[in-house]
């Protein structure tokens, strides 16, 4: 599981320490967190992750960036959200997201599904 990496770009730090503990428990240790935008921006740029989960919100400040750079690097991500089911990012509107709060399975089955795309 090792060489499988995930970064988790989270502002908000119970929900980072929860999504720690999720992945450690699911078994993953190859991970990385973020927690502004610049932060996550940077750190995408240098480094390429098996998978992303992306809080579409960061200290007010919408991820759209990341996101795009994320898209155009062919790298899996998640979005995850504690606002409702629409949000004004018409681009992505697409993009796969996950409902806070999460569950473990919840968790489980994003890598499950990058998984399976990616062998």
């Amino acid at each position: 599981m090792s060489e499988f990496s995930i970064l988790v770009v989270e502002d908000n730090a119970m929900l980072s320490l929860a999504m720690e503990d999720i992945l450690r428990k699911l078994g993953w240790t190859n991970l990385e967190f973020a927690y502004d935008l610049s932060s996550a921006l940077e750190i995408t740029q240098k480094t390429h992750f098996s998978l992303v989960f992306l809080d579409i919100d960061l200290n007010g400040k919408p991820s759209l960036p990341v996101a795009r750079q994320l898209r155009q690097n062919e790298v899996p991500w998640f979005f995850t959200t504690g606002f409702g089911s629409r949000f004004d990012f018409e681009e992505l509107k697409d993009a796969p997201i996950i409902r806070k709060p999460y569950s473990e399975k919840d968790i489980e089955q994003a890598i499950l599904q990058v998984q399976a795309r990616n062998p």
